[in-house]
């Protein structure tokens, strides 16, 4: 039988908002990453504890559905848990509540454990098996599916066609997290960076995936390519040094929708 899952209380604060009370895409995924760092904190091996012992977790790819963005100051649920164990990774869920039970959004990611020492997989400890229950529903696997790439409903973007947009990056200091490579949350940001300013002013991203091939480490250069394609815009973060694809993203586009006031 299926347990709860793991429960986080959000308050966005003034910087996660952009435009008006709306609370931007980065500030949602960081929201979900939150949740993952106190669920491992709740079963008494934190985030810190892992880098000390040379350990950690890492992204290999995930995608995300928003039916609605949150707003500044609106009090959220995220609910985290595991629906999938092997030897080396698992997939981790998420849904995010308001307070009166809409889902706002849901997705997941299938996450590596990861050896920092030697830079690659590990074979996951037998606690987090055991203190992180599987749960079956799995919001990932329905938007994301791991065999295919991620086919999203066609949207009509009402904008004129653009070739394809490029924008060069260069990963600094504050981009790195702790793991020594460029946070997921900034790849999405740079993505938010590489679409048409007339699609950023007037439309919001209501599905979004990413996939990480390799690492971006301090100071590489990072190009992003960005274009349009039948069912919205598809992404690739190359190094420049050597032309190597580190991550390829999907996203898709509605019109924004009037932002609740307080």
């Amino acid at each position: 039988m299926d347990v709860p899952p793991f429960r986080h209380i959000v308050r966005p604060a003034y910087t996660d908002a952009f435009d008006g009370r709306r609370i931007r895409p980065t500030a949602v995924m960081s929201f979900l990453e939150d949740a993952a760092a106190e669920h491992c904190r709740a079963i008494g091996r934190d985030i810190f504890q892992l880098l000390e012992s040379q350990e950690g977790w890492v992204l290999t790819g995930g995608g995300l559905r928003m039916n609605r963005y949150p707003r500044y100051g609106e009090r959220l649920t995220v609910e985290t848990w595991i629906s999938d164990w092997r030897e080396l990774s698992g997939i981790r869920e998420y849904r995010i509540l308001s307070d009166s039970g809409e889902i706002l959004g849901e997705g997941g990611g299938r996450w590596v454990f990861w050896d920092l020492s030697r830079r690659r997989p590990t074979r996951i400890p037998v606690l987090f098996k055991d203190r992180w229950p599987r749960l079956s529903d799995s919001p990932y696997r329905r938007l994301y599916p791991e065999s295919t790439t991620p086919c999203f409903p066609a949207a009509d973007l009402r904008i004129d066609p653009v070739d394809e947009i490029r924008r060069d990056m260069t990963v600094r200091r504050g981009d790195v997290d702790m793991y020594g490579h460029l946070h997921n949350t900034i790849y999405l940001d740079w993505l938010m960076e590489s679409v048409p300013e007339g699609l950023y002013a007037g439309f919001e991203p209501c599905r979004l995936g990413l996939r990480f091939f390799g690492e971006a480490l301090l100071g590489d250069e990072v190009t992003i390519l960005s274009r349009p394609a039948a069912r919205g815009w598809l992404h690739d973060a190359v190094r420049r040094s050597d032309g190597r694809l580190l991550v390829r993203g999907y996203s898709e586009w509605r019109e924004k929708r009037p932002a609740l006031s307080a």
